[in-house]
């Protein structure tokens, strides 16, 4: 199988992004500025502005106190799957939000990309 084009890899996460908003509001959690980023920059560079913000948004805040932080941007961002869509400034910004809140990044990306393959 050929390797996916860098617009198709840009899709296929804004396809996750928007099924992961969904998810939050389904959760209890309306994520009303992440929503309009995705309306105003797509879903690529929303993430890319969400996550080099040095503070913690208070949607990561929100996550955390939910025990969803799996479906924060800052998770995606560092999943293997989108690392040619954010260069490593990016990259590393998401894993120093994430560990300021205490979590096993590299567990939790384990666990994650686990959930995310089809089945066998």
């Amino acid at each position: 199988m050929a390797e996916e084009t860098r617009e198709e890899l840009a899709r296929q996460f804004s396809g996750d992004m928007h099924r992961g908003v969904a998810e939050l509001a389904r959760l209890g959690y309306d994520p009303k500025i992440f929503r309009m980023m995705l309306a105003d920059h797509g879903a690529v560079e929303a993430a890319r502005r969400l996550v080099a913000d040095p503070k913690p948004s208070y949607g990561l805040w929100k996550l955390q106190e939910k025990n969803r932080l799996d479906a924060s941007v800052e998770m995606w961002v560092l999943l293997p799957r989108y690392e040619r869509l954010f260069d490593q400034t990016t990259r590393d910004q998401a894993e120093r939000k994430l560990r300021l809140l205490g979590v096993d990044v590299g567990r939790e990306l384990r666990q994650l990309a686990a959930r995310l393959q089809p089945p066998a």
